[in-house]
């Protein structure tokens, strides 16, 4: 049977293991408190939408943090030229959303639309707009869906084919010519 001697110190690797350890556990929590608890007016925190969604069929939700998210569709607007933007906004109180396109994989210049608050319908947002014709030809479309709450700004973004919006909007009554100065994207020189 073997005596241990209790003055027998640590060995150094060992402290150094501990110390290395403890320290990364609170980077660790920091940058997690960071993350969630953050109040920032001027930076946007992103979180990713729910995975599977299609954005052309029926909508798309994403989390904005603890207990809050954001749901959002894009289709025809009936009685108006376009498209209806819907954003429902469960878990914060929304001040403003605003819906951001922007062309992926090309020079394609952004549009943003602001959404306005429905009466009575809570924390539902609805805006109309159109990305014009030409967006024909831009294949790739993001929209980023922005919530400015008393928590900060949140958001999500939402990827798209325009092929498929063509084909979405294809009940439209007659295909209008549009110029350039209507169209959201521009050509970079060759």
């Amino acid at each position: 049977m073997a005596v241990y001697d209790e003055d027998t110190a640590r060995p150094r690797m060992l402290t150094l293991l501990i110390g290395v350890t403890l320290a990364t556990i609170v980077v660790a929590l920091w940058y997690l408190l960071d993350y969630y608890l953050r109040e920032s007016d001027s930076e946007v925190t992103w979180y990713p939408p729910k995975h599977g969604c299609v954005l052309l069929d029926g909508g798309c939700q994403a989390g904005l943090g603890l207990d809050s998210g954001l749901s959002y569709s894009l289709r025809e607007a009936s009685g108006h030229d376009g498209l209806r933007f819907e954003v429902d906004v469960y878990g914060l109180a929304a001040k403003q959303v605003y819906v951001e396109f922007i062309g992926r994989h090309m020079n394609i210049r952004s549009q943003r639309f602001t959404l306005t608050r429905l009466p009575g319908k809570g924390e539902r947002f609805v805006g109309f707009g159109d990305l014009g014709l030409c967006s024909a030809y831009v294949e790739a479309w993001r929209a980023q869906v922005v919530v400015v709450s008393d928590h900060g700004l949140k958001g999500s973004w939402f990827d798209f084919d325009s092929a498929g919006l063509a084909d979405a909007l294809s009940r439209r009554e007659a295909t209008r010519r549009a110029g350039e100065k209507d169209c959201l994207w521009t050509q970079t020189p060759a």
